[in-house]
């Protein structure tokens, strides 16, 4: 369509906006991002509650995709705006489109990323169980351990260099994430986790080093680019090492490892709360019902729980600097 058919299309929607009576219009890639960033906005502009409105001109998936908001770009302000996620691409390219006013993107990889937060994981856990798992320690080192995968695949990035593509890509950290392969029966088995992931990194390391024309190239990396990348990253961004799982391919974090490990650690957590109470009310005639109780709670289907846990991150969100940093530019924006 030529520019004129968007600026069009804009005006309709703005229009639309104000015949249903709201105040702001929402551009957002996918019909499932819509409830994301309608919590994200409402908290920092409560005033804003039921007058968002989300245009509906999407393709027959219910998708947009970022190379159609970016033609609406000439036409955003303060009642018209563009919400997607940034895929990482700031990171590599300090050009992208996406880094203006009145465009809001996620900081980390994508909406995704903000449901593998430790904080919504441990509420979750909690309201299933009433018992507590240390998700801050377990990501975190899970973090470190693919960090090298993803300072490399942020090295060729860099460098516009896409030759080992099929070795490094979303399809690769699904599969290193993949957590159905390993034994995990156990809070001690946390060992046995870091290990599998451990051993699944090297093994694409390796590949690449074996595909590379000069050994030496690689050893660089390693010694130097690595270092550097690194370095930029802390002192750009404050991004360490252990906070490397939020930036790699959100569905590969989500579907291929929370999802999994928060089903086997929820059914880890009732078992334990239930021997606990058969231990404190082993002389309670009511024993079983209690028992029905707490198995009944622990059925609630885990996808739906990760998919509403945003509301958990933003009572933490001021100790959240990624959420924080999207608040603080709607915060400044937004009249």
């Amino acid at each position: 369509m030529r520019h004129q058919d968007y600026e069009d299309i804009a005006n309709r929607m703005k229009e639309d906006a104000f015949h249903a009576n709201c105040h702001i219009s929402v551009l957002v890639e996918d019909i499932y991002d819509k409830e994301f960033w309608r919590l994200i906005i409402e908290n920092v502009k409560p005033n804003l509650r039921n007058r968002i409105y989300f245009p509906s001109y999407m393709n027959t998936q219910g998708t947009r995709g970022k190379s159609i908001l970016k033609k609406f770009k000439s036409f955003i302000n303060d009642k018209f705006i563009i919400c997607l996620d940034s895929d990482c691409e700031y990171l590599y390219d300090q050009n992208v489109w996406y880094i203006a006013e009145y465009i809001y993107h996620t900081v980390v990889y994508s909406k995704e990323n903000f449901q593998c937060h430790h904080f919504p994981l441990s509420e979750i856990c909690k309201s299933l169980t009433t018992k507590d798992y240390d998700f801050k320690n377990l990501l975190e080192n899970i973090a470190r351990i693919i960090s090298p995968l993803f300072y490399v695949w942020l090295y060729f990035k860099e460098m516009n260099y896409n030759n080992f593509d099929y070795l490094i890509n979303n399809e690769a950290f699904a599969k290193v994430l993949n957590s159905e392969d390993c034994e995990f029966n156990g809070m001690e088995d946390n060992k046995i986790l870091f290990q599998s992931i451990e051993s699944k990194v090297k093994d694409i390391l390796k590949k690449l080093k074996n595909v590379m024309d000069d050994d030496s190239w690689y050893d660089s990396i390693f010694q130097v680019d690595i270092h550097n990348i690194q370095n930029h990253l802390t002192e750009e961004y404050s991004i360490l090492p252990e906070d490397i799982l939020l930036f790699c391919y959100g569905h590969s974090v989500l579907d291929n490892f929370v999802e999994p490990f928060m089903k086997k650690i929820v059914e880890i957590l009732k078992t334990s709360k239930i021997e606990e109470v058969k231990q404190a009310l082993s002389e309670d005639k009511n024993i079983n019902n209690t028992i029905s109780r707490i198995e009944n709670i622990a059925r609630r289907d885990i996808k739906t729980m990760l998919n509403t846990s945003l509301i958990y991150l933003l009572l933490d969100a001021a100790e959240n600097q990624h959420i924080q940093q999207i608040r603080d530019k709607l915060a400044r924006e937004l009249n």
